[in-house]
């Protein structure tokens, strides 16, 4: 199965494609199918696959996610690294598939530009951001601290402090993409956003998934910014 969704951000047009395969041999096998498939559906429409800015990855269950996300960062390494989030969710998935991986590409005003990518330290499996022509790509942020409101707080430091590595704001936000258990009431959820993220002037857009890679983990916060 495959989809594909234009957009435009900031004057610059991007792509996502959605793939998944069927349940077939290993998870990692699945895992680089699907891969492939976005890969080419991406190129097909004449997208850089050098110029990969997110990529999401959705699985069965917990353990599924787990082996996806590891075979994932081998296969999206190098000028394939875009910032990047992972979940387990078996609502967004066919009933014969384990898998479905998300990449969004960008065409930049400057078809040669290079993409910058910038990790943690220590280097951990997302980078911290990705920079491709004006766009800043935040990789998905979460905490363990108990409670939803304060995990919030938590993730705000920690995007405050990626945007000024970036030599970005909450100010220079573009989208805000959150991604929430689906224990959590999302009218909370969104409420405490208004309430804690207050200087972002863009639309922000919440989902729900079944987990993360943690199980204290309540919720994922993405942002796209243009310093």
């Amino acid at each position: 199965m495959i989809t594909a969704e234009w957009s435009t951000l900031n004057g610059a047009r991007l792509l996502t494609v959605a793939a998944s395969t069927r349940a077939e041999g290993e998870v990692a096998q699945e895992t680089g199918r699907s891969i492939a498939t976005a890969l080419e559906a991406l190129e097909a429409a004449g997208f850089r696959p050098g110029h990969i800015v997110r990529s999401r990855l959705f699985t069965r269950d917990a353990d599924t996610r787990r082996q996806a996300s590891d075979a994932r960062r081998v296969l999206l390494a190098g000028a394939l690294r875009g910032a990047s989030s992972s979940f387990w969710d078996p609502a967004r998935l066919c009933a014969d598939t384990r898998v479905r991986i998300e990449l969004t590409a960008m065409s930049p005003h400057d078809a040669q530009a290079a993409k910058e990518v910038v990790e943690y330290e220590p280097v951990i499996a997302p980078p911290k951001f990705v920079r491709l022509g004006d766009l800043v790509f935040l990789s998905g942020v979460t905490d363990v601290t108990h409670g939803l409101a304060a995990q919030v707080v938590a993730i705000r430091a920690t995007i405050d402090a990626s945007l000024a590595a970036a030599g970005a704001t909450l100010r220079d936000a573009r989208l805000m993409s959150v991604f929430l258990a689906r224990e959590e009431d999302p009218r909370a959820a969104l409420a405490l956003i208004v309430d804690r993220f207050p200087e972002a002037r863009c639309p922000v857009t919440l989902t729900q998934v079944g987990g993360y890679s943690a199980p204290e983990k309540r919720i994922e916060i993405e942002v796209t910014a243009a310093p």
